[in-house]
């Protein structure tokens, strides 16, 4: 490569993949990262799926960047508490657990600035999900996140399993119809 060309790369902007945590806030590589999955969502025609795997992915990348240090070998609990401290305050979300056990923890998302920032509110909650399963399944591989209830769009129960089942590991199509579903129904 010439030096052009190293130079070129340098002064490029890059995506959201390319930046480290390190150097950028955990809110503005969260944008950053979804406003992508904006873009690739309007590319391949609107797929809902592409919006969650993208957030999925900026969930791996969190937790790579700022839990798995802190989390090795860690009970479900303790694990909740790292990732309201280090992610969900940060990025403004804010959760309330009903029912934390050794296996399973319920929980109603209380507030998801995304969704609330976007005309794009579909595409923010799935985004937003993806997220949080991403974190999730990169601390615990052989557990789900589920959505149980979803009767109030901006308050779903979630569950998080830390051991599931063949049937719940289906659960992640069954959320990305509800999110879309629900959504449309309100026009949204």
């Amino acid at each position: 490569m010439n030096d052009s060309m190293s130079k070129k790369k340098k002064t490029s902007p890059g995506s959201w993949e390319d930046t480290a945590l390190e150097k950028q806030p955990i809110d503005k590589w969260h944008d950053s990262a979804f406003h992508a999955a904006l873009e690739k969502l309007q590319a391949e025609h609107g797929h809902p799926d592409t919006v969650m795997r993208m957030g999925e992915a900026f969930g791996r990348g969190l937790f790579a960047q700022q839990i798995k240090n802190k989390t090795s070998g860690r009970s479900l609990k303790e694990w909740i508490e790292e990732i309201q401290k280090d992610v969900c305050r940060p990025l403004g979300t804010e959760f309330t657990f009903t029912k934390i056990s050794p296996d399973l923890a319920t929980t109603f998302m209380h507030r998801n600035p995304l969704a609330h920032t976007t005309n794009e509110r579909t595409a923010a909650s799935l985004f937003h999900f993806g997220v949080m399963r991403g974190l999730f399944l990169s601390a615990f591989p052989k557990g789900e996140l589920l959505i149980d209830v979803m009767s109030n769009e901006d308050q779903p129960e979630l569950l998080f399993k830390k051991h599931a089942s063949v049937k719940d590991k289906l659960g992640r199509e069954r959320t990305i119809r509800a999110l879309t579903f629900l959504k449309k129904e309100d026009g949204a």
